[in-house]
C-alpha cells in the first residue's frame, strides 16, 4: 500500500477469495504487548488488513479516505490511553463514527468484520494480559459505538429487563402465584 506501510515491511498477501496474512507478523507471538512501539507494529498491521478487507475496506479507503501516515499516531495514542492508561488520546472518537456512519451507515457486519480482523491482528503477533485485554476492549468499544449509532445510550447494561415487565409480559410468575 505505498507509504502507508512504511516502516514495518509489513505487507497484504492473498486474493480477494484467501484470508489476508501479514508477512511477518507485527509481533513474534510469543510475547505481549509492552509499549507504544508494538501498538504502532499491531495498529499498522491491522489497519493494512482492514484496507484490503472487500466488506469494511472500502469504508477506510473510499469513504472515511484515511490516511494511514496521518492516522496511526492518533490510534496508537488511542489504543495507548485504553491499554496501558497513558492519558494520550484527546479526541471524540463516538463524534468521528457518527460523521462515518452518516456518510455511509455502519452495519453490524461492519462492526463484527472489523472485530475479527482486530481479533487476527492481535492474536497473530502478542501473547499475554495486555494482548487479552486488546481484544476485550475492542469488543467493548465496538458494542458501544454500535449502541450509540443505534440511538441508544451505549451501556451494556440498557437492556437488562426488570422483573416487573417480565411478569407483566407473562414471561415469569408474579410473587405468590401458583407454579
Amino acid at each position: 500500500m505505498g507509504e502507508q506501510g512504511a516502516g514495518h515491511g509489513a505487507e497484504v498477501t492473498g486474493s480477494s477469495g484467501d484470508p489476508l496474512t501479514i508477512e511477518p507478523a507485527p509481533g513474534d507471538g510469543h510475547h505481549d504487548l509492552r509499549d507504544r512501539d508494538d501498538l504502532v507494529a499491531l495498529i499498522e498491521a491491522f489497519y493494512l488488513r482492514a484496507f484490503a478487507d472487500p466488506l469494511i475496506g472500502p469504508i477506510f479507503t473510499d469513504v472515511a479516505k484515511m490516511d494511514l501516515a496521518h492516522h496511526l499516531p492518533i490510534m496508537c495514542d488511542f489504543w495507548e490511553s485504553v491499554l496501558f492508561d497513558a492519558g494520550t488520546y484527546h479526541r471524540n472518537t463516538l463524534a468521528l463514527h457518527v460523521a462515518l456512519d452518516a456518510k455511509h451507515p455502519l452495519t453490524e457486519a461492519h462492526f463484527d468484520r472489523w472485530l475479527v480482523l482486530w481479533r487476527q491482528t492481535v492474536d497473530d503477533g502478542f501473547r499475554g494480559e495486555v494482548a487479552d485485554r486488546a481484544k476485550v476492549q475492542g469488543e467493548r468499544i465496538a458494542a458501544s459505538i454500535r449502541r450509540r449509532l443505534a440511538g441508544g445510550t451505549g451501556s451494556a447494561y440498557e437492556t437488562i429487563t426488570t422483573r416487573e415487565r417480565l411478569e407483566e409480559e407473562g414471561t415469569i410468575d408474579g410473587p405468590g402465584a401458583d407454579g
